[in-house]
């Protein structure tokens, strides 16, 4: 049986690709300097809690049905591999032009290859930076079939991940959420564990999604979204306070997984989502509209003899990152910064089309030529 489809969550999850984006962008602008987007790396923390209610929604059960673990992970293969082989391949040439031929390529290949360049044997973020947590989500997929098919729908089991993986990025990772190459397989198990979590809670408990009126829903959506807006304003990204993110994320999951006020009717227009099916091509692709664009800079740089780049005034994990700037204009950045984000919107809709949704496809095909269980509905 196929699990349900949450399309307001669906449009959530685009709306945090672009915020991921923007935050990546790094432009002179107002939009770079507003204090939520200066701590929008903590979106990703909600693919991650989005990613376990998910999987838990559409393959618990079939897992404990005889859908079999690896008919499951080529499932999610097919879902996530050709993009981010694709998006490898093109920032091969981007590094070998930026740095010469870096001693840490072929390293950087290999593990990117594999898979295994967010599980924390690796110095730095190589190649298409994003995709660090496609690493580390593939090793969550592992870790719920693993669970899954020893010990059922176990809750107890992920609140335990959950709790070890909050405590270790608390007093064990340098840079606490801010965690990538290093700690990022700990974050995403930290946020997958309590999306499953999530799911569980909604399976079990009926009330959750029991209709309190069109009002009342809508009313409890808006303060939903002001309270995750105003504590994301408020902490300090790079703080202990950041580590209850996840937190927020899986409230805002079992919220709007109920779509029964405004807020979550407003977020199924037909735009939102569109941004939402294009998700994980903007994310993965995001890296690469930002890594033309400061080439573009660099090659007029040379060409005007105008200065394209400016120091950001304040260090993050003991970088000085570089903004990309006009004039030193906060008004044309904001330009620049919306049309960036376009850019990648568009640039997602190619590759969603000839990349994403074909390898998608294909995995599904090929599964579905095993036999099933008669009682699974086909993947």
């Amino acid at each position: 049986m196929r699990g349900e489809r949450y399309e307001a969550l669906d449009s959530w999850r685009g709306l945090c690709a672009c915020m991921v984006a923007l935050f990546h962008f790094n432009v002179l602008s107002h939009i770079q300097f507003t204090a939520i987007i200066l701590n929008a790396y903590l979106f990703v923390d909600f693919f991650f809690v989005l990613s376990g209610f998910v999987i838990a929604a559409n393959y618990q059960s079939r897992l404990l049905q005889g859908f079999g673990a690896g008919r499951f992970l080529f499932l999610r293969l097919g879902r996530i591999y050709p993009l981010h082989f694709l998006t490898m391949l093109l920032f091969i040439p981007i590094d070998v032009a930026k740095d010469g031929f870096p001693g840490d390529l072929p390293r950087a290949i290999v593990t990117n290859l594999l898979l295994l360049h967010g599980t924390g044997i690796n110095n730095g973020l190589w190649l298409n930076f994003p995709s660090w947590s496609i690493s580390a989500e593939f090793f969550a997929y592992i870790v719920f079939a693993l669970i899954t098919l020893r010990l059922g729908k176990s809750t107890l089991s992920w609140a335990v991940l959950a709790f070890v993986g909050c405590a270790t990025l608390l007093w064990f990772s340098p840079h606490r959420m801010d965690s990538t190459y290093d700690f990022g397989l700990v974050r995403c198990v930290y946020g997958f564990a309590l999306g499953v979590i999530c799911f569980r809670a909604r399976e079990t408990c009926a009330w959750l999604c029991k209709p309190l009126g069109r009002v009342t829903d809508t009313v409890i959506e808006v303060v939903g979204v002001v309270v995750l807006c105003l504590c994301l304003i408020a902490i300090d990204g790079h703080g202990y306070l950041a580590v209850a993110a996840p937190l927020l994320f899986a409230g805002l999951v079992l919220l709007f997984a109920r779509e029964q006020g405004h807020v979550s009717g407003a977020l199924k227009v037909r735009p939102l989502l569109l941004i939402g099916t294009l998700s994980y091509s903007i994310y993965m692709v995001h890296a690469l509209t930002r890594a033309l664009g400061r080439a573009l800079a660099m090659v007029l740089q040379k060409v005007t003899g105008m200065s394209f780049f400016v120091d950001y005034p304040v260090t993050i994990n003991g970088e000085v990152p570089h903004l990309l700037t006009i004039h030193n204009s906060l008004w044309i950045g904001d330009l620049l910064h919306v049309s960036m984000l376009f850019a990648t919107i568009a640039l997602a809709m190619l590759t969603y089309r000839y990349i994403e949704e074909p390898g998608r496809l294909w995995s599904r095909k090929y599964t579905s030529q095993r036999p099933l269980p008669q009682s699974i509905a086909e993947a």
